[in-house]
């Protein structure tokens, strides 16, 4: 079997431990799998010599900032998940980028993935939900961003559902398109996952995926795609309370309640009362808090304190400047700026890969990406594209 082959099943196994086991209990068990593959990362041949050393200096520099918050804020089992997530982060990238040979059979680990999604998810539907947020659609409120709905079944969170979904959405979607297999019943497979999507409540992979197409397509040759797409957001803008009337007490309603919020309250966003406390804190960094960063448990202890809630940024990129320092954060930023460059001839005009790049600086942006599972979702984009490579080989 593919060596990333390999990788992305092991996670996805300890993904779906991870899952059932902290359903009613809280045992670390995908983390504590990324341990061993922190430690296979680090064997020299696992990444090609050129791979190997940039992913040694990468790791260096946020071990070093770890290693400083260990001395200043003490150990925290938060802080230790989050160096390997973004470890992990960058050693999938530099395994799934290969440009050696296509990774076969990934259509049938694809499948097994979404099997396992619909595995976790679908218990939803029988009073089997980790939510812990509870559902306040239908509760009588002043601030319409207090009225939410999520499911996620035995999923961790919510979020990490919608992501998943989200991905699958696409490469299934990109599958269909190559292949001009519009029958019903893959038709009803994209409904489907559209809808499961919808559900999890997650705005995240709405708005990306709403912003990702308006990237792609404002280009001069999509001109007669964009304006239509731009009248249409236009025109639920402007009848947003309609939209909110008749999306009353069901899920749509906070995604039309986002776009009011965002209009008419744009300080109420949960998003920007984050920020702002990040940007309260930034006020404080001295040169070594630059240099170093604070680590992830005081971001939280910070929140905690600015916010009343001990969330972490929801920004990879503020989150990173913060907890890791000024370095870390430059040589995340430059993953994307690599990822693009490498595979700009298949990323720019093929409509879904496009979203799925453009998901992953966004999605970390909006709500962070790197924590997110990045060894499985990037599995799905570096299939998308390697497929597309097959293709162009081809012809």
């Amino acid at each position: 079997m593919d060596k990333r082959a390999f990788i992305f099943l092991f996670n996805v196994f300890f993904f779906l431990l991870d899952s059932i086991f902290n359903f009613n209990l809280d045992i670390p068990v995908y983390a504590a799998s990324l341990i061993l593959l922190f430690l296979a990362f680090l064997i020299p041949g696992f990444f090609s010599l050129e791979k190997y050393s940039i992913y040694k200096i990468i790791c260096f520099l946020f071990s070093v900032s770890f290693i400083v918050s260990l001395f200043t804020v003490g150990f925290n089992k938060d802080s230790l998940s989050d160096y390997l997530f973004i470890m992990s982060f960058f050693g999938a990238t530099f395994l799934y980028s290969s440009k050696q040979d296509l990774i076969k059979h990934h259509h049938l680990y694809i499948n097994i993935f979404f099997g396992v999604c619909l595995i976790l998810f679908l218990p939803t539907f029988f009073g089997f939900d980790k939510n812990s947020w509870g559902d306040t659609i239908s509760v009588a409120s002043d601030d319409i961003e207090y009225n939410r709905s999520y499911r996620q079944g035995i999923f961790r969170i919510a979020h990490v559902a919608g992501y998943f979904f989200s991905y699958l959405l696409l490469y299934y979607s990109n599958t269909v398109w190559k292949s001009k297999d519009f029958s019903l019943k893959n038709m009803l497979i994209l409904l489907g996952i559209t809808t499961v999507i919808l559900l999890t409540g997650s705005r995240t992979p709405i708005a990306i995926i709403i912003l990702s197409l308006l990237l792609f397509f404002f280009r001069l040759k999509y001109i007669k795609v964009l304006i239509p797409f731009l009248a249409f957001l236009i025109v639920m803008l402007l009848n947003v309370e309609v939209l909110l009337l008749y999306s009353k007490d069901t899920v749509v309603y906070q995604y039309v309640s986002l776009l009011k919020t965002m209009t008419v309250n744009f300080p109420r966003l949960s998003r920007v009362i984050i920020w702002k406390s990040w940007w309260s804190e930034i006020q404080s960094f001295g040169f070594v808090d630059f240099l170093f960063g604070r680590g992830l448990h005081a971001s939280k202890l910070a929140n905690l304190k600015n916010v009343g809630s001990s969330i972490w940024f929801h920004n990879d990129f503020l989150s990173i400047v913060y907890s890791y320092g000024v370095l870390p954060l430059i040589a995340y930023t430059l993953l994307f700026f690599k990822i693009y460059t490498t595979h700009k001839v298949y990323i720019k005009d093929n409509i879904f890969i496009f979203c799925a790049f453009s998901g992953l600086w966004l999605s970390a942006f909006l709500n962070g990406f790197y924590y997110y599972y990045p060894l499985i979702t990037l599995y799905l984009f570096f299939a998308m594209v390697q497929s597309e490579r097959k293709e162009v080989f081809n012809d």
